[in-house]
């Protein structure tokens, strides 16, 4: 659950923070050490969490977050917690066509991950949550998480016409322009206004000219990711690099919470 606004508020299933924490503790426990986040607790009971996030702590608004800084306010893993990013090898290239568009691109990987029911409906949600608050309705940050083995590096990012390509979109089993999705699809119609007056639109592809996004719109649905998916391809744009590294950051630490291997991505000029 998400609510628009300068607080956030954000529902987390109990069971399943506990699980992260790595300890079972029982509703009454954590009600008064939750405030010293500088969070505001709505409810609190056996089954789920309900708090309001101030806008400067993105990080809480994962599950994956929330549990890491209450950790630090339980005692049991204090201090700023380090992740080992190891080189991948792979390359993202970004083409001079999109600098007056989305100039603004990071990415990186994930490896080894188990996707469960459990984790890709917390991977959505924190997608969704970013989206809206930290960047501002896709506006400033729009997020794209890929299963990396249904595409091939280097990638790249450029900018395309309305009508130049075709590809499948998420939730879709027909392929359409960009121009196309815009009227067609219902992302396309709810973020149109990002892009629809730009003449160019931002594409990301990999080296055999597969689309794995159309940012800020929507994803592919070649790289849909599921629970056979082990290798995540994760691209953040937007029009602030701050902000774009952040909500790449939030994202890759909460997939690695839940196990899983961080890989760097080297951005290049193309």
């Amino acid at each position: 659950m998400l609510q628009k606004g300068k607080m956030p508020t954000v529902e987390f299933d109990f069971q399943d923070l506990n699980r992260l924490i790595g300890r079972e503790f029982k509703p009454h426990e954590l009600r008064d050490r939750i405030s010293m986040l500088g969070t505001d607790l709505e409810a609190i009971d056996s089954k789920s969490i309900i708090v309001e996030v101030f806008p400067d702590r993105p990080d809480l608004l994962s599950v994956e977050g929330f549990s890491r800084a209450i950790k630090g306010i339980l005692g049991i893993a204090t201090g700023i917690k380090e992740y080992s990013v190891m080189e991948s090898g792979m390359k993202l290239l970004v083409d001079s066509s999109v600098k007056n568009l989305r100039p603004f691109i990071a990415s990186g990987i994930i490896r080894g991950v188990s996707i469960t029911r459990e984790n890709l409906i917390s991977l959505m949600d924190i997608q969704e949550k970013l989206h809206i608050t930290h960047g501002r309705n896709r506006k400033k940050v729009a997020i794209g998480v890929h299963d990396l083995g249904r595409v091939e590096p280097p990638f790249i990012y450029r900018a395309v016409r309305p009508n130049e390509l075709k590809f499948i979109p998420l939730d879709m089993h027909e392929e359409l322009t960009p121009g196309e999705i815009l009227k067609r699809h219902p992302k396309g119609k709810e973020y149109a206004w990002l892009i629809q007056d730009l003449g160019r639109y931002p594409i990301i592809m990999d080296k055999n000219n597969n689309v794995l996004s159309f940012p800020p719109v929507i994803n592919s649905e070649l790289t849909r990711v599921s629970d056979n998916t082990t290798d995540v391809f994760i691209e953040v744009t937007g029009m602030e690099q701050r902000a774009v590294n952040q909500a790449l950051n939030i994202l890759v630490t909460s997939i690695a919470d839940r196990g899983g291997v961080i890989q760097s991505v080297e951005i290049l000029p193309r």
